[in-house]
């Protein structure tokens, strides 16, 4: 049974809640001092203006995501970006909207989720589903949509594509074929964004009821996905693909390493200590912004906190 709720798409009131009490400590000290800090420009801007309005309670912030959200219309919108960039730009669009959604009146409320699902629709219509990392990423928007518009149809298809993807597409290795197949270099940034998109499609469920993250085929779940990334790209004194360089391997974890905080969230896999001293604070707009802030964990203060 779907229940929808509308906070910050991918984190919820509990996430909010636990920045906050934990202010002091980190990693939440060390983030919520770069999300009063970085600098963007965007969409990307409004998404860090909803995070600073979500977290610190800071109104002139929400006022900028407003204006943001109030100038924007699907027809401007550039269908001359490549289909991934533009499928990221109308997912950040919906979850700047989902975080100053009760700061918003009827009347923008009513233009933005037509001008908005106009978008979508236009995607998932003309977006080519051969691409196989814009397969999974046009299944993030359909779930994305059925939240933001509260439509269940939208929501299950979405879902429908995650469960598929599990079921017939992830090796019990960890490996998705169709994402590390080919000799032309992009198997790793490939593989970062279809487990991306699996993770963030899981995620969102989860905050309207629908657990995705213990679904689970012949041993296979997204946890299988999510560690293959790291094993077989991180650690590359042990594993080598496309000739890449440990430095090419950790800007590639940094751009699109949102989801590491998520699956850390949900199981703190020992592994991922070093991975996330190295990568903190995470900051994936891809993948709803400053992931560190919204699903950390607060740090361990010895024996008695």
């Amino acid at each position: 049974m779907v229940g929808f709720q509308h906070c910050g798409l991918f984190f919820g009131v509990t996430q909010i809640d636990q920045a906050r009490k934990n202010a002091n400590h980190e990693p939440f000290s060390t983030t919520l001092a770069d999300l009063k800090t970085r600098q963007t420009r965007g969409l990307a801007a409004a998404q860090l203006d909803g995070l600073r309005y979500r977290f610190t309670l800071d109104e002139a912030a929400a006022d900028r995501a407003l204006q943001a959200l109030a100038s924007f219309t699907s027809v401007d919108f550039d269908v001359h970006r490549p289909s991934l960039e533009r499928i990221a730009e109308a997912i950040i669009l919906a979850q700047t909207f989902e975080m100053v959604r009760d700061q918003i009146d009827d009347a923008m409320h009513a233009r933005f989720l037509d001008e908005w699902w106009a978008l979508a629709t236009t995607l998932v219509e003309t977006v080519s589903e051969e691409a196989y990392v814009e397969r999974l990423w046009l299944g993030l928007l359909r779930l994305v949509a059925g939240i933001v518009a509260e439509n269940s149809e939208s929501v299950e298809q979405g879902v429908d594509v995650f469960r598929r993807t599990i079921a017939e597409d992830v090796s019990p290795r960890g490996y998705i074929d169709l994402a590390v197949a080919g000799n032309d270099g992009g198997s790793m940034t490939r593989t970062l964004l279809a487990v991306n998109a699996l993770v963030l499609i899981a995620e969102a469920a989860a905050h309207i009821g629908v657990d995705l993250w213990t679904y689970e085929v012949r041993g296979v779940s997204i946890m299988t996905a999510a560690m293959y990334p790291i094993y077989y790209f991180y650690v590359t004194d042990k594993w080598q693909w496309d000739d890449l360089t440990p430095t090419q391997v950790q800007a590639a974890f940094r751009r699109h390493g949102g989801y590491l905080e998520m699956v850390n969230r949900r199981a703190q896999p020992r592994d991922f200590k070093p991975l996330l001293e190295d990568l903190r604070p995470i900051y994936d707009p891809w993948a709803g912004g400053l992931t560190t802030l919204t699903h950390g964990v607060p740090l361990r203060r010895g024996l008695f906190r």
